[in-house]
């Protein structure tokens, strides 16, 4: 595979020029409209591909989906081979696509899926713009988030993420809810997939759920006013069937394989417990402290500052533009306030939650738009003259224009733990590992033996430890993994102290280990286990 030094300037001159044209068309409506959407996806994967290639984890939370995608192919029941904790099963299971058409499950493979949802978005998004703000005006504000998503080298917003899927979604619900048309009745079909969309995003992440309320309930909201002029009942039913769509297959999935028990306690009640964090009074404080972590959001922010404050006030104001009914303003204002919700919730300041965020600002600004449709060159050329001054002063310090450089790590590289283990991995093996580095599992392409693969959850003291603990001792019983590697330590995650936070803080698991597995070694600080019998083997 082709790789990316750290200044690729014949690239990064190609890019920018790539932007200037999308730039250009966003302007004018002389380009036509689908060379403008192409363009625009072509400058987002063009700009994309060197981090796409540079096959290492940038985010753990990248090797944690990418684990449970390779342990989904060799047993595809999620909540008993596979519990993303606070991810949801469509998150992982689109993992699990490249390696269906013969692809291999990596890093590489994983930021590709995500490029695709990013990519999708942005259309959908496009789309609704130009439903609800005319051509004009989706042209002039979807260049905005374009320049930022395919120009941004911050982590968060490039690594394959549990919100890009979500955000995916709720674009669709926002493309669907669009077409809500005020002069005709709406089509059922229309809602139904608006519906199931919508049910479908607590299954990519809970976390996204109050957003996915937001646009159910601007839709209901449409359909009243319609309903008393076109009196249509069975529009409000497919969108009640659409949204109850999800959640019934994964009732139905659960009930089937004997892990409803495990959605509630795992995903339910873990995520209470999970998001528990921020009270309503400690929000605004909570998501500036998120915000003030990336320049790069802060900048999006700034370009369409203007433009959203005018939206804002045309909201409080009651001013429609045109004959746009009263519950779009209002779903745009709740959807915004929803995103700021779902940022702060759990009380952890992690930046990709803003991911959350680009729709709704994008839909406000181009409510504000038309006070200031003649500066709007200015929101563009904003972004591009931060992207390109970042480059061109790390150019002249550093000899770097690209964050990522991949060269000799195209493929994945392979830690001291995994190359003992890959002398004597077989075919359908199993493996753990105590404590939180779940890149192994990915380097070594081995399905984990517990649900859980990393386990903070059964050594941190909570309501549920000894719950996840008795289900962490029944999947060994149940895999019977052939390789155990105690991680704790400097090469594991918020987990890394040996004395109080290794095996032997765990009693019962320290015994089935003794009586089951042999120490192979300790390879760069991990205590690396093999199962007695396949020791006698090798």
């Amino acid at each position: 595979m082709f790789s990316f030094d750290n200044s690729p300037t014949v690239y990064w001159f190609i890019g920018y020029l790539l932007a200037g044209f999308v730039i250009f068309a966003s302007q004018y409506e002389s380009v036509p409209k689908r060379a403008y959407l192409a363009a625009g996806i072509i400058l987002l994967i063009f700009m994309r591909i060197p981090v796409v290639v540079f096959n290492r984890e940038l985010n753990v939370d990248e090797s944690q989906m990418l684990s449970h995608a390779i342990t989904l192919f060799q047993d595809p029941v999620y909540w008993r081979s596979v519990d993303g904790t606070t991810i949801g099963p469509l998150d992982n299971y689109l993992l699990v696509v490249p390696k269906l058409l013969g692809f291999r499950i990596d890093y590489t493979s994983g930021r590709f899926m995500g490029l695709l949802c990013v990519a999708g978005a942005w259309l959908l998004l496009c789309a609704a713009l130009k439903n609800w703000f005319g051509t004009t005006a989706a042209r002039r504000i979807s260049i905005v988030p374009l320049l930022f998503l395919a120009f941004t080298q911050e982590v968060d917003f490039i690594h394959y993420s549990s919100e890009q899927l979500p955000v995916f979604l709720l674009a669709f619900c926002v493309f669907q809810l669009s077409r809500l048309d005020p002069k005709t009745a709406p089509t059922a079909s229309g809602l139904y997939w608006l519906g199931l969309a919508a049910g479908a995003v607590p299954f990519g992440k809970l976390q996204a759920a109050p957003l996915a309320i937001v646009l159910v309930l601007g839709a209901f909201a449409g359909l009243f006013q319609r309903f008393k002029r076109y009196g249509e009942l069975k529009s409000v039913l497919a969108l009640v069937l659409g949204g109850l769509t999800v959640p019934l297959f994964f009732l139905a999935f659960t009930l089937s394989f004997g892990v409803f028990d495990d959605l509630i306690d795992f995903y339910i009640l873990g995520n209470a417990i999970y998001a528990g964090g921020a009270t309503f009074a400690d929000i605004p404080a909570q998501f500036y402290k998120i915000v003030a972590l990336s320049t790069d959001f802060q900048l999006f922010t700034l370009a369409l500052i203007i433009p959203m404050l005018i939206g804002l006030v045309r909201i409080v104001r009651l001013n429609l533009p045109g004959k746009m009914n009263f519950h779009v303003p209002f779903t745009i204002l709740f959807l915004l306030l929803a995103s700021i919700y779902a940022v702060t919730k759990s009380g952890n300041a992690f930046i990709h939650y803003l991911n959350f965020c680009i729709i709704p600002w994008t839909l406000l600004a181009a409510y504000g738009l038309s006070a200031v449709g003649g500066w709007s060159l200015v929101f563009p050329a904003v972004m591009v003259l931060w992207f390109g001054g970042n480059d061109a002063l790390h150019f002249m310090k550093e000899r770097r224009l690209n964050a990522f450089d991949s060269v000799e790590k195209t493929a994945l590289r392979e830690s001291p733990v995994v190359t003992e283990i890959l002398k004597r991995r077989e075919e359908g093996d199993y493996m753990i590992v105590w404590g939180w580095n779940c890149s192994y599992y990915v380097e070594a392409q081995l399905a984990e033996g517990t649900a859980e693969n990393h386990s903070e959850r059964s050594i941190f003291a909570h309501p549920m430890r000894e719950v996840y603990r008795k289900r962490y001792m029944s999947d060994l019983e149940r895999t019977k993994p052939a390789f155990v590697a105690d991680a704790v330590g400097r090469n594991s995650l918020w987990v890394q102290d040996k004395k109080t936070q290794g095996i032997e803080s765990y009693p019962e698991l320290n015994q089935y280990i003794r009586n089951h597995y042999t120490l192979l070694g300790e390879y760069d600080d991990v205590r690396l286990y093999v199962r007695n019998d396949r020791v006698a083997r090798h």
